[in-house]
């Protein structure tokens, strides 16, 4: 009885590893709407929030970026919701996998309320709802439901850390912005703690978009190697 549960919970959940992967690859996308992705923040240039591209740095269009985003979103949602259909249809099994959709749903209509929202020039200060001002909130928010739905810690978790990081940096106002804390963590408990912005490549749109949807991109490629080692 117990192996027959284990086999009803790898065919219920094994199909988790595409929608992840889908949705890790439409940030990775998004690296294409930034206009010097590889080279420094800004790049002695303003930028307006909110922040079409994803993260507070130019864009090399904003009716691109707005198209980008108004057509991928969706189309990633309804890709999951057909391959949550075909493996209905396939393996008999069924998961609550409107949810993820829903949700996503969701992130595309506060997306759209972007339109809406009032716009400006970061400032040198801390600004928790300029933070919320990109639309890489309704990719992480997707992940987040993925995870609950699919019972996999890994896939919230990814979530959570994607949505956590486009929300820190865009409140700072900088690719790869501290926050004051981390700041003074960094600099073993000494100074004042004001803040600052990470080195090593990642106040760069490309490298940080990379780490961002690295843990999604991660769990997904493992679930999916797990499950061919299964045969299931």
């Amino acid at each position: 009885m117990n192996q027959l549960k284990a086999r009803g919970r790898r065919l219920a959940h094994g199909g988790a590893w595409l929608p992840a992967l889908v949705l890790a690859a439409v940030p990775l996308a998004s690296i294409a709407l930034y206009r010097h992705p590889f080279s420094s923040a800004i790049n002695g240039g303003t930028v307006q929030y909110p922040f079409w591209a994803g993260l507070p740095d130019r864009q090399r269009s904003s009716v691109l970026s707005y198209a980008f985003w108004l057509v991928a979103v969706p189309l990633a949602f309804v890709f999951v919701a057909r391959w949550y259909r075909y493996r209905e249809n396939r393996a008999g099994v069924r998961v609550n996998w409107r949810m993820p959709v829903v949700a996503g749903g969701t992130g595309l209509l506060a997306l759209l309320l972007l339109f809406a929202a009032p716009t400006g020039t970061p400032g040198f200060t801390f600004d928790w709802w300029q933070g919320l001002l990109t639309p890489l909130m309704s990719v992480a928010l997707a992940a987040v439901a993925l995870g609950v739905a699919e019972r996999s810690l890994g896939i919230a978790a990814a979530g959570l850390w994607m949505g956590g990081l486009a929300w820190q940096f865009c409140a700072t106002g900088f690719v790869g912005g501290l926050l004051g804390w981390q700041d003074w963590v960094l600099s073993g408990g000494s100074g004042p703690g004001l803040g600052g912005q990470l080195g090593f490549g990642l106040d760069r749109p490309a490298p940080a978009v990379v780490v961002m949807a690295l843990p999604l991109v991660l769990v997904g490629a493992y679930r999916a190697v797990r499950l061919r080692g299964q045969g299931t």
